[in-house]
């Protein structure tokens, strides 16, 4: 029947379907064809602002207590419950308007066909399937924000079941930057410690250079006294010489006195013949003397009796007074010739005395000869075993200084590789902390960046987990190292004051042979007196030659006992020698020993830089911490977000609820009107969506950061684990 109504009334209607203001009543009762816009609708119409529009959410303070940031972060998160409370309520109207919708257009319809209305032009039936479309693609989009709010629901669940993990993990990791603090104050203590170490060896090292310089300054003096020696034993040489020509002069003089003993030995040997013959002469004399005196008592006996007989025997009286007076002559001589051989007999007397005086003299000069070599040799022997003893000691001292001297060399060049390690491994940290410094720079300016970035952070906190290691076993090295440097620095003091001992002990042996020697020389000089005297008395004697040989040959003796001490000078001369060679090693010991110190003063300085690292890591870390503490105020405030979200989601599904119901309420004429305020509802909804969907992939950064950071968090952990 409506289908073969007037056509006449098709214009009619028509018109009337364009107004939106007419009201057209179905089966009796009615519903005006439009509705007055709700408040929720009016939140939704163009040109109202965004009913999840809140304040801009203050910045937090920086530097502020923790309290102050659990304040801040109360305000915002009531700020936020506030904005879901708004938009639940929205949500709420707009749900309940979509009911009333639908239970409007449901009794419209069921009117509708009750009343057996005709049926409805097509421009009515194409505006219905239009309003039909809109609300399936509506269902739609309900459906798939009811999907986005179950993710939401289950993401948000998800992050409430991490956050007591994670407030347990940064309580943890409070806890161990407070046991690392605690470490830091030990090993700051502990390099104060050492610092003082090296200053006392700084202050060792400067006493050892001052008793170094005193040891040259008497290396300089014994330098002199052996030059003087030197020069004396050069002026010994030249007198030794002289004495040698004098020696050979004597030795001609000894030929010449040889010649003129044996001269005189001949004229002796023929004075004690021409004496015995004398003695003879004499003995005979004598006999012819008592010979005479017989006679003469005889002849005085005869003369008597020739008295007696003078008369008778003249002739013979006048022969024998010429006889007699012969034989008077005779007896005249005979008292000259007594004295001549009495003289003779004192002469050989006296010179009998001079020679057993001369071999006197000589025996006593043989014995103080043979007593004087004696104690020369005795002497010498002491000077050749205190000389070997020595020469032990100073061989000894030499293996020990060739033994110091490698060992040192092998230290040195082990403390030269290791500075170089050190050294390079320094430069490789610093330029790994450069690069931790950039690289920290870029993940606070890139906190929020994507995927990418968050891998070339991990990168980064790889590399920090490596050179915290290198680092920790850097100082472990680095404190081992002053350990041995201290270790080799005390046996260096120990050797260097034994060589000061040794240098004393030689010096003391350097004077005694000094004495040993001018007691030498004054013995020397003794033996150049008693030469003299003995060639004086060569010059003087005339008899005992081989006794003269003998105290020639002492002679020669005792010049070879002076060319032994010559002989000993120069072994002193060249023990001089060795005790300079141990001088310029102990000089060399000392300048390792400084460069060695120098060296333990960088090590120190890079200690040092290696604590100051230790310290920006402490910082860094310190940073990390409180960027994980902004991590967790953004985690709290994405919650907050997800809250909101969640409730717009439920007041998008009361507004698409409402517009269901509004379209399922409302008359065919009105299907005109409705489109209106649902396509403004639709594009609202639409755009609520799509910021839902941007803030939900900003919860999803967010999300990922905070796992990146409690990712960093964790290692950072094991890294102080680690260098507890």
């Amino acid at each position: 029947a409506g289908l073969s109504a007037d056509p006449a009334a098709k214009p009619a209607a028509a018109p009337a379907a364009r107004v939106p203001t007419t009201p057209a009543p179905i089966g009796g009762g009615g519903l005006p064809t439009t509705t007055p816009p709700s408040p929720a609708a009016a939140a939704r119409s163009p040109g109202k602002g965004d009913p999840f529009a809140e304040p801009a959410e203050p910045r937090l303070p920086m530097g502020g207590s923790p309290e102050d940031k659990l304040e801040f972060f109360r305000g915002i998160l009531k700020q936020k419950t506030e904005t879901l409370a708004r938009a639940r309520a929205l949500y709420a109207e707009r749900e309940g308007e979509v009911t009333q919708l639908k239970a409007a257009l449901e009794k419209a319809r069921k009117e509708g066909g009750g009343a057996g209305v005709a049926a409805p032009s097509a421009q009515d039936e194409q505006r219905l399937k239009l309003a039909q479309a809109k609300v399936a693609s509506l269902e739609a989009e309900l459906a798939a924000s009811e999907a986005d709010r179950k993710d939401l629901t289950r993401a948000l669940a998800e992050v409430e079941a991490e956050l007591p993990r994670l407030t347990e993990e940064l309580q943890a990791e409070r806890e161990s930057r407070g046991a690392m603090a605690e470490e830091l104050v030990g090993a700051k203590e502990a390099l104060g410690l050492a610092q003082d170490r090296v200053a006392e060896l700084a202050s060792g090292k400067s006493e050892a250079q001052g008793a170094l310089e005193a040891v040259q300054e008497q290396y300089q003096a014994t330098l002199a006294d052996v030059e003087r020696l030197t020069a004396e034993r050069d002026a010994q040489a030249l007198n030794i010489s002289q004495l040698e020509t004098a020696l050979a002069e004597a030795r001609g003089a000894m030929g010449a006195l040889e010649s003129e003993s044996d001269w005189s030995r001949s004229s002796l040997e023929e004075a004690h013949a021409h004496a015995k013959v004398m003695e003879g002469e004499r003995d005979a004399a004598r006999r012819q003397l008592a010979v005479v005196e017989d006679g003469l008592k005889t002849l005085q006996t005869q003369v008597t009796e020739l008295e007696r007989s003078l008369a008778l025997k003249d002739a013979d009286a006048v022969g024998l007074r010429a006889a007699l007076t012969a034989r008077t002559a005779e007896a005249a001589e005979l008292p000259a010739l007594r004295s001549a051989l009495e003289a003779r007999a004192a002469e050989a007397v006296r010179i009998q005395t001079r020679v057993r005086e001369l071999e006197a003299e000589v025996a006593q000069a043989r014995e103080a000869a043979r007593a004087e070599v004696e104690a020369a040799e005795v002497r010498a022997r002491m000077a050749e075993s205190e000389l070997a003893s020595l020469r032990e000691v100073l061989e000894a001292a030499e293996v020990e200084q060739v033994s110091l001297r490698d060992r040192m060399e092998s230290d040195a060049a082990a403390l030269g590789e290791a500075v170089q390690e050190a050294e390079g491994r320094v430069h490789e940290a610093e330029a790994k902390a450069a690069a931790l410094e950039a690289q920290l720079a870029e993940l606070t300016a890139r906190s929020g960046a994507a995927e990418s970035e968050r891998e070339a952070h991990q990168q980064q906190l790889a590399a920090v987990e490596r050179k915290l290691a290198t680092t920790q076993a850097e100082r472990v090295g680095f404190s081992a190292r002053v350990s041995m440097l201290e270790t080799a620095a005390g046996q260096r003091e120990a050797e260097l004051q034994r060589q000061l001992a040794l240098v004393a002990k030689a010096q003391e042996e350097l004077s005694l042979e000094r004495a040993r020697r001018e007691a030498v020389e004054a013995e020397m000089a003794d033996a150049r007196v008693q030469a003299a005297e003995a060639e004086g008395r060569a010059e003087a004697l005339s008899a005992g030659h081989d006794d003269q040989r003998e105290e020639l040959n002492s002679l020669q003796e005792q010049l070879e006992a002076a060319r032994a001490e010559a002989d000993k000078v120069d072994r002193l001369q060249q023990r001089v020698k060795m005790v300079e060679g141990a001088l310029e090693a102990s000089e060399s010991k000392r300048r390792i020993a400084e460069a060695q110190a120098a060296r333990v003063k960088d090590l120190d300085a890079k200690l040092a830089a290696e604590q100051g690292s230790r310290g920006e890591l402490d910082a860094r870390l310190a940073e990390a911490s409180a960027a994980l503490e902004a991590e967790q105020g953004a985690r709290a405030a994405l919650e907050a977000q997800l809250e909101e979200a969640r409730a717009a989601l439920e007041a998008e599904q009361a507004a698409r609820q409402a517009l269901e119901a509004k379209l399922a309420a409302a008359p065919a004429p009105g299907v005109a009107a409705v489109p209106s305020d649902v396509v403004a509802e639709r594009d609202q909804l639409k755009a609520d969506v799509a910021s839902m969907k941007r803030k939900l992939m900003a919860a999803e950064a967010a999300l990922e950061s905070a796992a990146s950071t409690k990712a960093k968090v964790a290692r950072l952990e094991a890294q102080l684990k680690a260098l507890k």
